[in-house]
C-alpha cells in the first residue's frame, strides 16, 4: 500500500467499504437509501466542494467512500497513532487536525484544505467535530466557516439518520434502512454569519424529518 499510488489504496477503501456494507445487510439487515445525489453533482460542475456531513455513527464515515467520488475527509490526529491504519489514512492524503492546538487547528486545516483543492479534490467534514445523538443538534465547530470563506467553493449539506441504526459508541447495530440526503448547494460568498444559519437549519431540519426509530 506505502508503494503503490493513492489511487490503489481509494480502490483498496471503496472495496473495503462495500464488504462492511454487504455483511450489515446480510447479518444485521442494515441497508441504506441515497437522496439527492443531482444536488451533488449540480455542485460538483464547476469544481471541487466541500462536503458538510451530519455526523452520528461510524457508519458515515465508513460508507462515505462509496457516496462521493474523489475526496479528503477531515479527521483529527488521534487516529493517526492507530498502527497500519495511520499509515492507510496518511496515503489518502487525509486532511488531519490537532483539536487541541486551538488556532494553529485552523491553519492547519486551510493550509491542507488548498492543497486539496488545487487537486481538484472536494472536501469532506463533519461540522460538528463529533458524533451526536439523532433528534438533537449539536453546536458547529469554527472549521466549516473558516472553510468556507477561505476556498470560496459551494458547501453541499449532508443529513442522515445512521444513528438511529448504529449508536455512538454503540455495539449494537439494528435493522433497517439508513437514508443519506445531499441537499442543495450552500453557494460560495455569503456573509458567515448568514452561512453558518444556513448551513445548520438545512441539515437540522432535514434530519429533524428522518425516522428517529428503526
Amino acid at each position: 500500500m506505502l508503494l503503490l499510488p493513492r489511487q490503489f489504496t481509494v480502490h483498496l477503501f471503496r472495496f473495503w467499504t462495500k464488504s462492511i456494507l454487504f455483511i450489515l445487510r446480510l447479518c444485521v439487515g442494515l441497508d441504506y437509501a441515497i437522496e439527492g445525489k443531482d444536488n451533488l453533482k449540480e455542485a460538483l460542475k464547476n469544481g471541487p466542494c466541500i462536503i458538510a456531513c451530519k455526523h452520528q455513527s461510524a457508519w458515515e464515515t465508513i460508507a462515505c467512500s462509496i457516496l462521493i467520488d474523489d475526496f479528503q475527509i477531515v479527521l483529527k490526529r488521534q487516529l493517526m497513532h492507530i498502527p497500519f491504519f495511520g499509515s492507510y489514512l496518511k496515503k489518502l492524503n487525509s486532511i488531519v487536525i490537532d483539536r487541541n492546538s486551538g488556532s494553529q487547528a485552523i491553519k492547519d486545516l486551510l493550509r491542507q484544505a488548498r492543497g486539496s483543492i488545487n487537486l481538484k479534490r472536494s472536501i469532506l467534514i463533519f461540522p460538528e467535530g463529533t458524533r451526536g445523538t439523532p433528534g438533537e443538534s449539536t453546536s458547529y465547530q469554527p472549521g466549516i466557516t473558516a472553510l468556507y470563506r477561505d476556498l470560496n467553493v459551494p458547501v453541499v449539506p449532508v443529513a442522515l439518520n445512521a444513528g438511529v441504526f448504529w449508536g455512538r459508541r454503540s455495539p449494537i447495530k439494528k435493522p433497517g434502512t439508513i437514508t443519506v440526503q445531499f441537499l442543495e448547494a450552500i453557494p460560495a460568498g455569503l456573509d458567515r454569519n448568514e452561512f453558518i444559519k444556513i448551513l445548520q437549519e438545512k441539515i437540522e431540519n432535514a434530519c429533524a424529518k428522518l425516522p428517529l426509530r428503526s
